[in-house]
């Protein structure tokens, strides 16, 4: 375990938000959500350190899987709506028909060849090795595994960058900024996935809100403090979005709170199942229209540009 200063301010003043545990996998330890009390940024602190991390992304870890075409039909479906709303947001903010893209942490592939059939260029980067075979092996990938600044990519070489629900795993992600600001064309996309602190999901379910997940969550950025992050770092916010997340993040916050508020492993396996089903996602969609709209999903999509010269 470490501990760290703000990663925004560089000051060592915090305040407790949270003393949290892994609800997702329950692997042991408890962790400390703090919020720094010079610029307002929310970080775990202590923490794993990098060699640490590896035990709580089990075999099982979600993200890493691959949906295949053994997969259920309405996973495939719901893998194929998602990708595509990705890339489409993507190229409608980009202005271009095509180019070079650039996704960090893009696991088994899919939001890249989603771009590649609107015949963009795609390069990847992950560094679970089972998700990076997979995308070479069975999409013929351009994936590399490693960090990014492992990877040694050239300067001003990608037109867009993409990091989907994956800012918040980085444990330095101004240097990943930087490099980013290296590698991306001037006035390139960059497209940074987050989940929204300040969401209404977030205040009402609080410390059982699954945007949290700690410890692989290591910083909860609002709108304000990735802003100035951003700013700090050579790039210029655009535009920010809610269009993704949803009832899965929903399904998952309300499975925590279950988890630790009702004793009865019927009532319980029966309520989630209930929030899980196919007739509650259908109820939600007109509260996340609404919610869309006004940036209080989950999930908030943040559009940034490069400034024409780096600072």
């Amino acid at each position: 375990m470490e501990i760290v200063n703000c990663e925004l301010c560089g000051a060592n003043d915090t305040e407790l938000v949270y003393e949290e545990k892994d609800r997702l996998h329950g692997v042991e330890g408890t962790f400390d959500l703090v919020r720094c009390q010079q610029c307002g940024l929310m970080y775990l602190s202590p923490r794993p350190t990098s060699e640490e991390m590896r035990r709580y992304y089990p075999g099982s870890y979600g993200p890493h899987q691959p949906i295949h075409e053994g997969s259920s039909r309405f996973a495939r479906l719901e893998q194929w709506h998602g990708v595509r709303k990705l890339s489409r947001a993507v190229i409608a903010q980009s202005q271009m028909e095509r180019g070079r893209v650039l996704d960090i942490g893009c696991s088994t592939g899919a939001f890249l060849d989603a771009m590649r059939r609107q015949g963009w260029e795609p390069y990847g980067l992950d560094t679970n090795v089972a998700a990076v075979r997979y995308a070479r092996e069975h999409r013929e990938l351009d994936v590399f595994a490693g960090r990014l600044q492992e990877a040694e990519y050239p300067s001003d070489f990608f037109d867009v960058v993409t990091l989907w629900n994956v800012f918040e795993h980085l444990h330095h992600p101004r240097v990943t900024l930087a490099e980013i600001g290296r590698v991306i064309q001037r006035k390139g996309l960059l497209v940074i996935s987050i989940p929204n602190p300040d969401s209404l999901e977030a205040r009402v379910f609080g410390r059982y809100w699954a945007g949290l997940d700690a410890p692989r969550h290591l910083y909860l950025f609002s709108r304000h403090t990735l802003e100035r992050l951003l700013a700090l770092t050579g790039f210029e916010l655009q535009d920010v979005r809610s269009f993704t997340g949803h009832h899965p993040v929903l399904a998952l916050s309300m499975g925590f709170w279950l988890d630790e508020k009702v004793d009865s492993d019927r009532w319980r396996r029966c309520m989630k199942a209930t929030v899980e089903s196919l007739a509650v996602r259908v109820l939600t969609l007109p509260y996340y229209a609404i919610a869309d709209r006004v940036n209080q999903s989950s999930v908030m999509t943040v559009f940034a540009r490069r400034r024409k010269e780096l600072e």
